[in-house]
């Protein structure tokens, strides 16, 4: 009985912990100082035969996949750190010039000038990474009485994963007061094809099928949680 009563206090005491961390971003304002999306070379590459699915760029030198991605991937993010978080997200140009932007119209500055020339409680620079599980081979064990097997993916194949890291600063200092990251591996090998685009290309957020868009949405659950658990 006293371990049982041992181990539910625990839990109790960090359950609250947990809420209590996450709850200091609760309806303060939050400004992004850095947000970039890296495309494997190869994966861009594979990508690249569905160019015609993504979105026209709004300046000629934009990388058309890139670009789509980031906006969407951006609003992923933003939505679930408002409702699931509490963060005030504030606007991609609430600091105007003083901030630096990219070419895709996102902050990019320094912790050092955001604390200088801006006003928020806190700041979030954020970055994601969709690419192999591994380079271009993908292992794998068929049962437990045989040995890892390398198979070398087809052309059309994929195994991806995205990895989503986002390091949060308040408006006391330069080192981060948490790193957070959330990752999400597709279960199985991929035959590419534009289905597995839905989401992102369309409104079909509910495709029968696996999507990158449904990895993207499963890692940026597992960054949220990582908020929670200050990972």
């Amino acid at each position: 009985m006293k371990r049982y009563t041992s181990v539910l206090l625990a839990l109790t005491l960090f359950f609250f912990s947990t809420q209590v961390f996450a709850q200091k971003y609760r309806n303060k304002e939050v400004g992004l100082i850095y947000f970039k999306v890296n495309i494997d070379p190869g994966y861009h590459a594979k990508f690249s035969e569905y160019a015609h699915l993504f979105r026209e760029p709004v300046k000629p030198q934009q990388d058309r996949i890139v670009g789509h991605l980031t906006a969407d991937i951006w609003d992923i993010i933003k939505q679930q750190l408002t409702n699931d978080v509490g963060m005030i997200i504030l606007p991609l140009d609430a600091y105007g010039n003083k901030f630096s932007y990219d070419q895709y119209g996102f902050p990019n500055t320094s912790i050092n000038r955001a604390l200088q020339k801006g006003n928020s409680r806190f700041y979030i620079s954020i970055e994601v990474d969709i690419s192999p599980e591994f380079s271009s081979k993908y292992i794998t064990k068929t049962s437990a009485d045989t040995s890892p097997q390398v198979i070398q993916l087809a052309n059309n194949e994929i195994k991806p994963r995205v990895i989503i890291k986002m390091n949060i600063y308040n408006d006391k200092g330069i080192i981060p007061v948490a790193n957070t990251k959330g990752e999400a591996l597709e279960s199985k090998i991929i035959t590419l094809n534009d289905k597995y685009f839905d989401g992102f290309v369309n409104t079909n957020i509910n495709s029968p099928y696996e999507t990158l868009y449904k990895l993207v949405n499963q890692a940026v659950k597992e960054l949220v949680i990582s908020v929670y658990s200050r990972k």
